[in-house]
């Protein structure tokens, strides 16, 4: 039996001919992300391109190595308690210094920071905290080799090469960070909720890295989009090539859906979808 297929089992003792059931996905791997959307030129390019990268050298073993199990587990308290607990991610930071730096604005480590999230929960078996996420970024090796050391070395490279102030560099790339986890939470909290609601959502950080896909349901792809001008916000505006285009070519077609969120209008909270859209975005993935 395959997870997160349909099968047909037969009861003659009842006097059924079969029962159709579906068995929830538990794991999923890298094959499973190109089985799905690697599935056209343009897109098996993608990957090898990515793959054939330089710079992903080291990247692309660890995320073709990578299995999403521990999220698959998780409850709507444990996300609860991890949202109670964590320290502040942003600090004392505000806006006008964290963004004040556009190297550390427009940085791109070579491990993205979603892979570095989902390697962490499945280190740790649970989605961290942010003082969790920091310790592991900073003591690990995985960490240290995926975020810890190439921060240290952006912001010695802005301090000795450019100028920066220590002080102000080290706060933007705690805003840098700190928003990234604040977005990882958001995307955990709605597959939590999702999956509560009867959808058999899948994750895995090839998917979201590399064709923007933060989750997935049968042919149905997920996207979870914060209002965020230099981000992406409706079907044109945005720096990120949404979903739709990069999947446009696969064949049989995908059908995507969208959970579009305002910005945050509140320092440093985890800004996460009200009840009222996860039941439209339930009831819309819902139909087959």
């Amino acid at each position: 039996m395959t997870l997160g297929s349909e099968v047909m089992v037969n009861y003659p003792a009842h006097g059924l001919t079969y029962c159709r059931l579906w068995v929830w996905a538990m794991e999923t791997t890298a094959r499973h992300v190109l089985d799905l959307f690697c599935a056209s030129v343009s897109t098996e390019r993608r990957f090898e391109d990515w793959k054939r990268d330089p710079r992903r050298e080291r990247v692309a073993p660890v995320v073709l190595a990578h299995r999403t199990r521990v999220l698959y587990r998780l409850t709507e308290d444990d996300v609860h308690d991890v949202c109670q607990r964590t320290e502040h991610a942003l600090g004392q930071v505000r806006r006008e210094v964290g963004e004040s730096v556009p190297q550390i604005v427009d940085w791109h480590p070579k491990f993205a920071f979603t892979h570095t999230f989902h390697t962490c929960v499945e280190r740790l078996g649970a989605v961290p905290t942010y003082q969790q996420f920091r310790e592991f970024s900073l003591s690990s090796a995985e960490g240290l080799g995926m975020l810890g050391t190439p921060a240290k070395e952006l912001i010695r490279d802005l301090v000795v090469r450019h100028g920066v102030e220590q002080r102000r560099a080290q706060a933007a790339m705690r805003w840098r960070i700190g928003n990234a986890y604040y977005g990882f939470l958001r995307e955990v909290y709605t597959l939590v909720q999702l999956r509560r609601r009867g959808i058999d959502l899948r994750v895995h950080p090839l998917a979201d890295a590399l064709f923007r896909v933060d989750a997935w349901t049968g042919r149905r792809a997920l996207s979870l989009r914060v209002g965020n001008r230099k981000f992406r916000q409706g079907s044109n505006a945005g720096r990120k090539t949404p979903a739709e285009l990069l999947l446009a070519d696969v064949v049989p077609p995908l059908r995507f859906d969208t959970i579009e969120l305002a910005a945050a209008t509140q320092f440093g909270q985890v800004h996460v979808p009200t009840a009222q859209v996860l039941d439209h975005a339930a009831d819309r993935l819902n139909v087959l």
